[in-house]
């Protein structure tokens, strides 16, 4: 048991550090090029020269002038850009050591600032890099001369949590720019809520969330312990508290071993204090001025966000919760509230009214190369409810539509960078363009009263935002408030009046533009924050941030004059707030550096890693292989069989560079036995090779996630007898083909759902050869249950194959629980199961294992097997439950593991005890 859990947490590592990567996501069309210098190699697609270029500038500098703070070991990465995806993201990994960026920015710069985005990637993750390169030293250096990058990456994260990661990260990106998210109200406005609504949790819960409480994430919670510890103890502080960690100074709790050697508290004082000193400075703060409008609920934490007001006073606002997926809803004047449809699947839930519309973008991937993403538009009409796509295959975001329905308008984010103003009519085709400047990003574009102009929130090549009058036809641009250091967004027309969110003074505030006066204004602040609003009889309606959730409030306006200073303000430290240092970014001289071509072949075996893997009766070392472009990848093994002592070793591999994806996996196996009788004992080697084709397709769209692999495969098998069997038996060969067909469809599923409440996925399977075939089909049905939280699964499966009895293949039915599977010619099977959560309990000990959720699972299942020679048919009846535990390990990994108790309704074979006692585990890998 000790190895299995042993090799099960390696495992998980493995899967957990893969899992942000797109295997053969790029088109095959795509010709790379590339910028290498001693310390990072910038893969690109062409025409991103400048891009590359500077990305390199900033990176070199960083690490020649500001990595002295976690050290100064460097170790050479390949960095590789994305411009096709529409998620803002960007991620570095151990195993393989690689880095991808994902060049759209999002239209929302409350959360992650106004900066240039490839800019604030560079600051963010290189930071990342300079992390894993000086965090191989000790014993998380051992591991990796033992294991490859994998080894490095399971002892880095034992040894320092994501917390310090994603938190030294933030730190790093508010230290080298002008904002950074250390400088965003909406970044830090989470503790501050849970502290100002007395929700006090522990160091355990912040960790690891909570199904139904609001938790912030480990970016907010990493930055406070990151700037607090550097603060109080000094820059260098955090660097010899991390490399005694991954040294593994302390072989048990080596993080908080390390802060108390330097810090000279415990870890917990560590914590405590940290809180202490952000809470002191919020002590004189209340949300008293609000005046909500919706209940909370218990146990559940609701978002009410994105008020449209009517032209009868009715709001209309997007509504999810932990137990509901996304919906518009509509809160009529008379305090009745009635659903309208569900959101689609969208990247950005962000959406416009007007004139009985609503308007969105929803997402689309492209169906088989996943770095391919597109935002299309979508109209909703609120009085019948249907809703109509009138984009396909397109880059649109933030979209609105005219007061007179007419047309549309939305900002388009080209694969090159460049930011656009695009007009649509009603039906999706595009009427005029209007450009932005180069570096420029255009949001949330707003039809004035009379539809003439568009009021745009604009962020400059520095970070600095705007927002713009545009006249419609592209002649006219005026700057109703000038290019500051802030934060602006989620604009609203109401008449002559421009509402909008803007940061100023640690808070996102609500402020007008009055169009005849030419002003703006300062009407409505909170604590923590107010995100686009409304006016209804001269109150201000708008979404605040709460500890449960958005929520919608009502608010007496204070009409305050503004200066045009920025608005950013350095936020509760001062050592990241430094101006030499918060200039590297203006004061860049990009290099010239050397553009050459890069080859798809390149690397393209790569063996990173080397595993063990226990599975008994089989022990394994596997060496992994990926490429940086992560279009091909492999694996090498040998494994020895402790029950038949037989070796075997092998080779997979697969290449996802192509439309169609061909795959082969060929193995060599030494000394298998089979015991003749009770004197006599067979031999033979065996040779198999399988290679093939799978085509994985993407049709997620709408409300729906749909996913189609389908797989064809030959099979081959040569058996060589040894010794006394040879003179008993002739060599043989044996192939098949195998054909295979995957699908699955689901809705959304919110926090709360144990499974999604619709959807389905199908497995259909075909072998067939000279001597044998068999075929299997299967099912599962999901439906919601008598509760929001609840879920209802039905499987059906049929499997039937020859009787001839020369070849049996593996047997992958799925059967009743409880008893010993059998393998007849036809087998049938049906089931239903409905789970449903027991607790929540929010409580974990010694920082090892944390239990969120415990959940029950009540099924009965019914398998029958047929015999075609005597025509005799058994059935396999079971019923019974499953208690599941989701739980997460060291504060940081989800493992789900559970107990069966199954009531055998009829005779098992082997003569079973009707009572079956199982343990699952694990259930969710």
């Amino acid at each position: 048991m000790m190895k299995r859990l042993i090799l099960f947490y390696f495992l998980l590592f493995t899967f957990y550090f893969g899992n942000a990567q797109q295997f053969g996501g790029d088109p095959s069309s795509v010709k790379w090029k590339q910028i290498s210098t001693d310390t990072i190699r910038i893969i690109f697609p062409y025409g991103m020269d400048s891009i590359a270029k500077r990305i390199a500038t900033i990176t070199s500098r960083e690490q020649q002038q500001y990595a002295s703070a976690i050290g100064n070991r460097v170790h050479k990465i390949s960095i590789v850009l994305h411009p096709q995806t529409i998620f803002s993201n960007g991620y570095v990994a151990l195993g393989p050591w690689r880095s991808e960026f994902f060049l759209t920015p999002q239209q929302n710069a409350f959360e992650l600032g106004a900066m240039s985005w490839p800019d604030l990637l560079s600051v963010h993750e290189y930071r990342h890099v300079e992390q894993y390169s000086n965090f191989n030293i000790g014993l998380s250096h051992t591991m990796h001369i033992l294991f490859g990058d994998n080894g490095q990456a399971l002892a880095n994260a034992a040894s320092v949590p994501d917390w310090f990661f994603e938190g030294d990260a933030v730190y790093n990106e508010t230290l080298l720019s002008e904002q950074g998210r250390g400088r965003l109200p909406l970044f830090l406005s989470g503790y501050k809520t849970l502290y100002l609504q007395n929700r006090s949790y522990s160091y355990m819960k912040l960790r690891n969330g909570s199904y139904t409480d609001y938790v912030p994430d480990h970016y907010s919670l990493g930055y406070m312990l990151v700037a607090y510890g550097r603060e109080k103890y000094g820059d260098d502080f955090w660097k010899d508290v991390t490399h005694d960690a991954a040294s593994f100074h302390s072989l048990f709790y080596p993080m908080q071993h390390a802060v108390k050697n330097y810090a000279h508290i415990s870890f917990d004082n560590f914590v405590r204090d940290a809180f202490t000193y952000y809470q002191s400075q919020w002590k004189d703060e209340s949300l008293s001025s609000l005046q909500f409008l919706d209940s909370t609920e218990k146990n559940n934490v609701v978002d009410v966000k994105y008020p449209n007001i009517t032209d009868d006073g009715s709001i209309i606002t997007l509504k999810e919760s932990y137990r509901s997926i996304p919906q518009f809803v509509i809160k009529h004047n008379n305090g009745s509230s009635e659903k309208i449809a569900v959101q689609d699947i969208a990247d950005d839930d962000y959406f416009s009214y007007n004139n009985g519309k609503i308007i969105y973008a929803s997402y689309k991937p492209d169906a088989r190369w996943g770095n391919r993403e597109f935002g299309e538009i979508r109209v909703l009409d609120v009085n019948t409810k249907k809703e109509q796509k009138i984009t396909s295959h397109t880059r649109y975001f933030s979209p609105d539509i005219s007061h007179n329905g007419e047309m549309i308008v939305v900002v388009e984010q080209a694969v090159d960078g460049s930011s656009s103003l695009v007009l649509l009519n009603t039906k999706g085709v595009a009427m005029k363009k209007i450009k932005n400047d180069a570096a420029h990003v255009y949001s949330y574009p707003k039809f004035s009263a009379d539809d003439k102009f568009i009021y745009v929130c604009d962020r400059n090549a520095t970070g600095e935002m705007s927002i713009l009058k545009e006249s419609i036809d592209g002649t006219s641009v005026k700057e109703i408030i000038p290019y500051k250091n802030r934060i602006i967004g989620f604009p609203v027309v109401q008449g002559d009046t421009l509402l909008y969110s803007c940061s100023n003074n640690g808070r996102d505030e609500i402020w007008a533009y009055v169009n005849s006066a030419n002003k703006n204004y300062r009407i409505v602040s909170a604590e923590t924050g107010l995100y686009q609003a409304g006016i209804i009889n001269d109150k201000i309606i708008t979404s605040t941030f709460t500890a449960d959730g958005y929520r919608l409030a009502i608010v007496t306006p204070q009409w305050q004059s503004i200066n045009n200073a920025d608005t950013l303000k350095d936020l509760y430290v001062t050592k990241p707030f430094q101006k030499k240092s918060n200039a590297l970014l203006q004061n860049i001289n990009e290099r010239n550096f050397d553009v050459t071509k890069y080859s798809k072949g390149t690397g393209l075996f790569n063996f990173h890693s080397y595993n063990p893997y226990f599975s008994d009766p089989d022990y394994s070392f596997i060496l992994y292989g990926e490429n940086v472009l992560n279009t091909f990848q492999s694996q090498l093994y040998y494994t020895y069989n402790s029950n038949e002592h037989f070796s075997r070793v092998g080779y997979t591999g697969i290449y996802g560079a192509w439309y169609v994806q061909p795959f082969i996996n060929i193995n060599q196996t030494w000394n298998r036995t089979t015991r003749l009788n009770a004197d006599t004992t067979l031999h033979w080697n065996e040779s198999k090779l399988a290679a093939g084709l799978q085509l994985p397709l993407n049709f997620t769209g709408g409300k729906m996630y749909r996913n189609l692999t389908s797989s064809a495969s030959y099979n081959f098998t040569n058996v060589q007898w040894t010794g006394f069997a040879k003179q008993l038996l002739s060599n043989s060969n044996f192939g098949y083909m195998q054909l295979q067909l995957r699908y699955s469809q689901y809705v959304q599923q919110a926090v709360q759902h144990i499974y999604p409440h619709f959807g389905q996925s199908f497995l259909l399977q075909f072998r067939t050869g000279s001597t044998a075939h068999q075929f299997l089909a299967s099912g599962y049905f999901y439906f919601s249950g008598l509760n929001k939280t609840h879920s209802t699964v039905i499987s059906l499966a049929y499997q039937l194959r020859d009787t001839l009895g020369k070849y049996y293949y593996d047997n992958n039915f799925p059967f009743s629980r409880g008893y010993s599977a059998v393998d007849y010619p036809r087998l049938y099977k049906a089931a239903v199961n409905y789970n449903f959560p027991l607790a929540y309990p929010d409580w974990g000990f010694g920082n090892i294992v944390y239990f969120l959720r415990i959940r029950a699972n009540l099924f009965y299942d019914f398998t029958q097997a047929q015999s075609l020679r005597t025509g005799n048919r058994y059935n396999f009846a079971s019923t019974g439950a499953e208690i599941f535990f989701d739980t997460k390990w060291w504060n940081q990994q989800p493992i789900s593991f559970g107990i069966r108790y199954s009531r055998l309704l009829n005779e098992d074979f082997e003569g079973k005890n009707p009572n079956q006692w199982e343990v699952v585990l694990p259930v969710n890998l």
